[in-house]
């Protein structure tokens, strides 16, 4: 694909989520970011400035403890808005890494420049407020189901969000997600085999 089809890529993301942008403000070219299965976009610690679509492909958010216990705080599907807004905005160290769980391809803009052209235009202004609203729910929702679900309801809960997953990707990353051990996980699944 090249860069003007990656382009017009990125723009119908937008597009299709029913902001009409006017484009003629972007002056910049895309990045193109192809990330093996394993390999990161970016590494937690490190600063993450950019404006990222998971255009296609599959990605985890992933922490790492001081001790080394490694975390897993969402999974991604392109295409998708990916990244650390706070490393976005504020130019610091992520939180977090995200690393590609199958081969993906990644468009991306440096956030201040991008901003910075596309803050006169009042649809991007709504599609970015639309955008920040639907993380802010997700997290609630997130946070919420930790609280008052089981760890069995957040497995079945991740089972039908991802069905393609629960079997392809390491049982650690799916316990760390669901906030057990892989051994209570291993239990949770030998329980649902057995009832059902």
């Amino acid at each position: 694909m090249g860069q003007i089809q990656l382009q017009n890529s990125f723009k119908g993301y937008f597009n299709t989520l029913g902001h009409n942008i006017n484009w003629s403000l972007l002056t910049l070219s895309i990045d193109v970011h192809f990330i093996l299965k394993d390999d990161y976009l970016f590494q937690q610690g490190g600063v993450a400035d950019r404006l990222y679509l998971l255009s296609s492909g599959l990605v985890r958010y992933v922490s790492v403890s001081g001790e080394g216990k490694e975390f897993t705080q969402s999974f991604v599907k392109g295409p998708r808005i990916i990244g650390s807004t706070k490393s976005m905005v504020t130019k610091s160290n992520a939180l977090f890494g995200i690393q590609a769980l199958e081969s993906s391809v990644v468009l991306s803009y440096p956030w201040e420049t991008f901003y910075s052209q596309m803050r006169h235009d009042k649809s991007f202004l709504e599609f970015y407020v639309a955008l920040l609203e639907r993380i802010f729910i997700e997290k609630e929702e997130r946070e919420s189901a930790f609280m008052k679900h089981s760890a069995e309801r957040r497995y079945l809960d991740f089972c039908a969000a991802y069905p393609e997953l629960k079997n392809t990707i390491q049982q650690q990353q799916i316990a760390s997600y669901i906030g057990i051990t892989p051994v209570a996980l291993s239990r949770i699944r030998q329980k649902l085999k057995f009832d059902r």
